[in-house]
């Protein structure tokens, strides 16, 4: 995947070592991050974030993107891709934005780029989302992903959605000749 996605309004650029204090300010806040173990308590473990999403794109080419304005600065969100519970062949997709900028179509013209990056050589990209959390299960409906399959774990429901390459918009399959999740 690219190092770099431009959409209408916004620039996404593949996360490094000159993001953690803007990351952390995002994960480190309780009404923005509630996913997962939800928010960090440590700078450090932004670091670990950070080093674990680049040897992902590494190891499989996944990539995970900050959103900015193309004329901003500020850190609006997060999106990509990664092997997740599905595997690096058929990567989930991922997205958040901080909790006084939602509302604002940011997820979903982020993660639309996203996934057409994503869907270039793999078959298919995945997307698991609580029940409860009906925004993303919208956006993700909007995206074109279809409810697949619905399994328990640690944590309580989790419905898996997936989005086929056959499925793109423009009719065609999978594309070759750029680095993709999966490789």
């Amino acid at each position: 995947m690219r190092d770099v996605l431009i959409t209408e309004r916004f620039l996404l650029r593949r996360f490094d070592s000159r993001d953690v204090d803007d990351l952390h300010a995002m994960f480190a806040d309780p009404l923005t991050n509630t996913i997962g173990n939800g928010p960090f308590t440590s700078v450090d473990q932004t670091r670990d974030w950070i080093a674990g999403r680049e040897r992902a794109r590494a190891e499989h080419g996944c990539c995970w993107y900050g959103i900015r304005e193309r004329a901003g600065r500020e850190l609006l969100g997060n999106c990509g891709v990664f092997a997740g519970r599905t595997g690096p062949r058929e990567p989930e997709i991922g997205y958040m934005v901080a909790a006084a900028r939602r509302g604002e179509g940011i997820a979903y013209e982020a993660a639309a780029a996203v996934l057409a990056e994503a869907l270039v050589g793999v078959p298919r990209v995945w997307a698991t989302i609580r029940p409860h959390n009906t925004i993303s299960l919208r956006i993700a409906g909007k995206l074109g992903f279809v409810e697949r399959r619905s399994e328990n774990d640690e944590r309580g429901a989790l419905v898996f959605l997936a989005r086929d390459a056959s499925d793109r918009p423009d009719g065609h399959g999978p594309q070759e000749g750029r680095a993709h999740c999966g490789n």
